[in-house]
């Protein structure tokens, strides 16, 4: 039976964003009427509505305007005061106290009352409170999408290390750099507790790590089920094809070896890449000479990091792609992934690699953590350990034409199996007919 359902996002391209167009498209896939309501729409497409708060009452005459700019001239209204946070913890989401959307308006927009929500990064968009408005509304069933951490902290989307999320957020919030401020965390964690017992909000994980990080959560590790969707990766645009001519496309040569590394910023220091190059530095003091003039790395970015000028490989920069056909070329002529992270929900540019037939080698975090099989499709290293990181490398490296094509159909079948649109379907079937 085709159900109404809303998903609810800030935007609708990159990262986070594009994960939950991803939802909406296997739902619209599977029959279901959707609608994806955002704040920000990029994308052309009539099922994404951007939300608009529609006034049901008449403009304000001439005097009550002119009362009103006299007021505000005597008291003016003050903004609210910036939260003092260390960016690395990504402390977006500052007030889940607050109500930020009109309930009517948005459902007016939507066009029908859903049966079920699904919700992603709603950053400068809308809360837990504002969920629980809807929830009160429409009594649809609500599911938070784990694109990162936040649905379950105080306001951070990455805890580095912090157990915040587990015990109840508190006075000694560690993303919160003034001590008069830090009762934040606490007052956000606590009404999202409050929220999601009220609501019964559930929490979908996207990555083996939120899945881990979800069921240790104060918040949802009595939910009785958590289901996985893995990055969803949709195997008709990223797969492996073209493998066999993908690098005469680029133009790269058979006989070198190419590492593609990448991220949208490399100077976030969540993406580690200083232990990425001091790999790349150990594989420069052990390869011999014939072997290190086959590898070439292939960096995709916005912009590059000054640091990769110590790398004494060859080396090419690729302006970031949003073509999808490319990328998937691009994946595919590339020997490896590299994704150096140390904190990280994701990155989709894993299973992505994966999809294609490449083998990634990374530290044991996000979607690497179950992803990632060593000998098997790849190499996980532990955390800030550069020389087993340049161990994964070299093993891939190091591998056989049939070794190596073993590992490439492997990659394939984990995506298959385990983050494809097919495999998210089941998820999403078991529940939307529970």
């Amino acid at each position: 039976m085709s159900k109404k359902i809303l998903i609810l996002s800030t935007g609708d391209v990159n990262g986070a964003y594009e994960a939950m167009y991803k939802v909406a498209h296997i739902m619209k896939n599977m029959s279901h009427e959707v609608v994806m309501c955002v704040k920000h729409k990029t994308k052309n497409e009539d099922f994404i509505k951007t939300y608009r708060h529609q006034h049901s009452s008449p403009h304000p005459g001439l005097l009550t305007r002119v009362i009103s700019k006299i007021k505000n001239k005597i008291n003016p209204v003050q903004p609210p005061k910036a939260l003092s946070t260390d960016r690395k913890y990504s402390f977006f989401s500052k007030d889940e106290l607050s109500e930020n959307i009109h309930v009517e308006s948005m459902l007016n927009i939507v066009g029908f009352i859903p049966d079920f929500i699904f919700t992603g990064m709603t950053i400068d968009f809308l809360n837990s409170t504002d969920l629980l408005n809807i929830y009160n509304a429409t009594k649809a069933k609500i599911y938070n999408v784990t694109v990162d951490m936040n649905h379950f902290t105080g306001g951070c989307h990455f805890s580095w290390g912090c157990d915040g999320y587990i015990k109840g957020c508190d006075e000694n919030c560690p993303a919160i750099t003034k001590n008069d401020e830090k009762i934040t965390a606490k007052n956000n964690f606590e009404r999202k507790y409050e929220n999601a017992k009220k609501a019964n909000f559930q929490i979908i994980a996207g990555s083996g790590l939120t899945l881990k990080q979800a069921q240790e959560s104060k918040i949802y590790k009595d939910q009785e089920t958590i289901y996985n969707v893995n990055s969803l990766i949709d195997t008709k645009l990223l797969n492996d094809k073209n493998k066999s001519i993908a690098k005469k496309i680029f133009s790269l040569a058979d006989d070198h070896f190419y590492i593609l590394t990448g991220a949208q910023n490399m100077e976030d220091p969540r993406k580690g890449f200083s232990y990425l190059l001091e790999a790349l530095e150990i594989l420069d003091k052990e390869l011999p000479i014939e072997q290190k003039e086959r590898i070439v790395l292939l960096v995709v970015s916005n912009s590059v990091n000054e640091e990769f000028n110590r790398v004494t490989f060859k080396k090419q920069k690729i302006d970031y792609i949003k073509d999808y056909r490319l990328l998937s070329l691009l994946y595919q002529a590339a020997d490896i992934f590299i994704n150096s992270s140390i904190e990280d929900s994701g990155p989709m540019m894993v299973s992505e690699a994966l999809a294609c037939g490449t083998p990634v080698v990374g530290f044991d975090t996000g979607v690497l953590t179950n992803m990632v099989v060593n000998d098997y499709n790849g190499y996980k290293a532990p955390l800030k350990d550069s020389e087993k990181l340049a161990e994964g490398i070299r093993k891939i490296f190091e591998l056989n034409k049939d070794s190596y094509k073993t590992f490439s159909k492997n990659a394939v079948k984990q995506v298959e199996e385990f983050s494809s649109y097919e495999y998210a379907e089941e998820i999403f079937k078991n529940i939307l007919e529970a």
